[in-house]
């Protein structure tokens, strides 16, 4: 093997290195969610109102995350969150499920006037209120 195909080789290696750390990441075996910082509070927003799926094959910015968080808050049924919820929200799944590659991007999000009305919104509500009243969800960090 002569040097210019060994440095390649190694070269190569060398490249691969970060892509099979990253895919090392484990996942939570319910919802198939990576496991990493701030995943639970994630889990304990997002999927009181839909599946996983919804955001778990979606890839998209910091900037879209927020948003679809947004547009969530205002028409979706989800209640106001503490920035810092949000925050830490926005950081894992921009973090988690960013841009990667070009064929799997997800696209700008709709504008809020072009949006139907949640039809879910007013069950959602009444099924976080009942959670919360039951303990299950954590108080707004305000109330602490």
């Amino acid at each position: 093997m002569t040097d210019v195909r060994r440095l390649l080789l190694l070269f190569t290696a060398l490249l691969s290195l970060p892509l099979t750390a990253a895919e090392d990441v484990p996942l939570d075996p319910a919802t198939g969610m990576k496991i990493a910082p701030d995943w639970e509070l994630v889990r304990n927003h997002c999927i009181i109102c839909h599946s996983p799926q919804t955001f778990l094959r979606q890839r998209a910015t910091k900037a879209n995350w927020t948003s679809v968080l947004e547009w969530m808050q205002t028409k979706g049924g989800l209640w106001k969150l503490e920035p810092e919820t949000e925050k830490k929200i926005i950081t894992y799944l921009a973090s988690n499920y960013g841009p990667g590659p070009a064929d799997n991007y997800r696209r700008a999000p709709i504008p809020a006037t072009l949006m139907p009305p949640n039809p879910y919104a007013s069950e959602a509500r009444t099924e976080a209120e009942a959670k919360k009243q039951q303990g299950l969800l954590p108080p707004p960090a305000s109330a602490k």
